[in-house]
């Protein structure tokens, strides 16, 4: 039947994503590879000269307790350009550390491939809470801090695959290099919505929706604003929606790429402690940068805990395609307030993104907006 082909597109749509997070690794250090034969294909005396260009590098942060919370210590790399190579690939191994847990913790989506195409699956995340909840069932280990712990040098580069890539080869499709610059993406966005050095970006474009809503909901007093919903479409990591629901709201984050729910599922659900994940988000490339100590250097995430969200808070995320899962009739007038930073600019048609925000919110409702910055089908031909 055609639903049944749909499910079938969605999972494989799915582990698609999963194979491409899993295949980071791979890419990421052929990428790398590609500047050390660059390197030696130059004239010996240049060979020479760029091996003993700037300062010594530094190596990676090191994790005394397994904890990214413990002191750290960095271990002084090499110098010169090679230097910077093998560091780039220790890194490389890190993070592909960090997302192998992402996949790991993820395998729950797998046997919900009916929900998914319906645009229902869902996370919940919630105080004391760090597996996922309801529809979507996921396993009950406690995710450790990223990368290799205690005092190894060099990332582990042993990241399995957990993905169903070990099906037998030529059965899926190959995953391409765009798919892992999504990966690469991600890294990045958690810079962005996790950690203390995307608070800057984050005031500047989360502040005034978060002060829009303190302003129009002022007169409900704090014990009953768990009353009131809040919806974010486009909610990405889920920053924007756990500070709203950190107000006191009520609040559901919507997205509808797998690589967003991955991420924000593991760092809502699976995380413990504040700076619990090491990241190096910066590696992949060389341009604008002052210095190589500015490429190399470690981002450190949550920079606050999702897990100490009040319980009365009602606080999830929802897969699915905006138009699709919110033009239903159960959600007319649902939504006291609806949220979205940079999403409208996502819309292929504007105007039917705009049927279905009046159709989520009531009369009294409010949309509280900003952007668009960038259309992402400007020129499209489809």
């Amino acid at each position: 039947s055609s639903s049944e082909e749909d499910q079938d597109k969605e999972r494989a749509h799915f582990e698609g994503v999963l194979r491409a997070f899993d295949t980071y690794l791979v890419y990421s250090l052929a990428a790398n590879s590609a500047r050390r034969k660059s390197l030696y294909a130059l004239p010996r005396s240049h060979r020479l000269l760029f091996s003993s260009l700037g300062p010594t590098l530094p190596g990676p942060l090191l994790e005394s307790e397994g904890s990214a919370n413990e002191e750290h210590s960095i271990i002084a790399g090499g110098r010169g350009f090679k230097a910077r190579l093998d560091e780039i690939d220790d890194r490389i191994r890190r993070n592909a550390d960090f997302l192998s847990q992402i996949v790991s913790d993820s395998k729950g989506f797998l046997g919900e491939a009916e929900e998914l195409s319906k645009g229902e699956a869902r996370t919940d995340s919630t105080a004391g809470a760090t597996t996922q909840k309801t529809t979507v069932e996921a396993d009950q280990n406690e995710s450790s801090g990223s990368g290799s712990s205690g005092k190894d040098r060099r990332g582990t580069s042993g990241s399995k695959s957990t993905t169903s890539s070990s099906k037998e080869a030529g059965k899926e499709k190959p995953v391409s290099s765009h798919d892992v610059d999504k990966v690469r993406s991600t890294l990045k966005q958690f810079v962005r919505d996790w950690s203390e050095e995307g608070a800057s970006e984050r005031e500047a474009a989360y502040d005034p929706i978060l002060e829009a809503l303190e302003k129009r909901f002022a007169h409900i007093p704090s014990a009953q604003r768990a009353q009131i919903r809040v919806l974010v479409p486009g909610a990405g990591l889920g920053r924007l929606a756990f500070e709203i629901a950190w107000q006191g709201f009520s609040c559901q984050g919507n997205e509808f790429s797998f690589f967003m729910l991955l991420a924000s599922h593991f760092i809502l659900n699976k995380t413990i402690s504040t700076n619990q994940h090491v990241l190096y988000p910066f590696i992949h490339s060389s341009s604008n940068w002052r210095t190589a100590t500015d490429m190399l250097r470690a981002i450190k995430i949550p920079d606050i805990n999702p897990t100490d969200l009040p319980s009365h808070i009602d606080f999830s995320m929802v897969a699915g395609e905006f138009v699709e899962v919110y033009s239903k009739e159960q959600e007319r007038g649902a939504w006291h307030s609806i949220a979205t930073c940079f999403f409208i600019d996502t819309a292929r048609n504007f105007a039917r993104y705009l049927e279905v925000i009046n159709h989520v919110l009531p009369i009294d409702g409010v949309w509280v907006n900003i952007g668009p910055l960038l259309w992402h089908f400007e020129g499209a031909t489809n």
